[in-house]
């Protein structure tokens, strides 16, 4: 059984939001802060849902605490939206953020989405590059390389699709999928062309401006 934390201090969403995943058939603890929530039982779970505004310590910083200990999933709980407020939540590594108000449904498919990420193969080995979703690394020849969540999303997306043209709408769909402020417009192009250069000029191929695929590099 998937086991599920939810740090949230408003307790009218909290109760309907347990009862709703207990009822799904989820197991859910509760805590109405950090404070309150013991540390040391983080092991238990599987997917966290944390909120981002709480008393006295907020869930931005429990995340941080959370990746440093252990590999789990990250979903944040907001109603804030603005592009400063995703970048740190992503500087968070979340995995997935839900903007209030929310429906129980939309938490579930987030849910399953994730839990899905996490039960799949986690790394990929492709030429010289090395990418670890879990413990989210990516490394060129034993190199850390630093990518953007974007940038992370796009190259996972044509790993998993090696040796297949990738369609650009496609591609779109998947990483907007898990951050809804990507753009539609250069967001894409950007972030290839930033593959490229931390990762190799000639690793992606652009085929008539409508797909991408990965290329041996020899």
């Amino acid at each position: 059984m998937l086991s599920l934390c939810l740090i949230e201090d408003n307790q009218k969403l909290w109760s309907m939001l347990q009862e709703s995943l207990i009822d799904e058939w989820y197991s859910c603890d509760r805590y109405q802060s950090v404070e309150s929530f013991p540390i040391k039982h983080s092991s238990r779970y599987h997917i966290f849902l944390l909120d981002v505004n709480l008393p006295w310590s907020d869930g931005i910083s429990l995340a941080k605490t959370l990746r440093e200990l252990w590999t789990v999933g990250i979903i944040f709980l907001t109603a804030n939206w603005t592009i400063g407020d995703k970048t740190k939540w992503f500087n968070a590594w979340a995995d997935d953020y839900i903007v209030k108000p929310f429906t129980t449904a939309e938490v579930i498919l987030r849910i399953e989405s994730l839990s899905t990420r996490l039960s799949d193969k986690h790394y990929f080995v492709y030429n010289d590059i090395y990418i670890d979703w879990k413990h989210r690394e990516a490394k060129k020849w034993e190199t850390q390389i630093h990518l953007t969540p974007i940038e992370r999303e796009v190259l996972w997306y044509l790993l998993k699709n090696a040796w297949y043209q990738c369609n650009r709408s496609d591609i779109i769909d998947h990483v907007r999928w898990h951050d809804a402020m990507f753009s539609m417009s250069r967001s894409l192009d950007v972030a290839i062309a930033h593959l490229r250069s931390k990762l190799h000029k000639e690793l992606i191929e652009t085929i008539s401006g409508v797909w991408y695929k990965l290329v041996t590099i020899t």
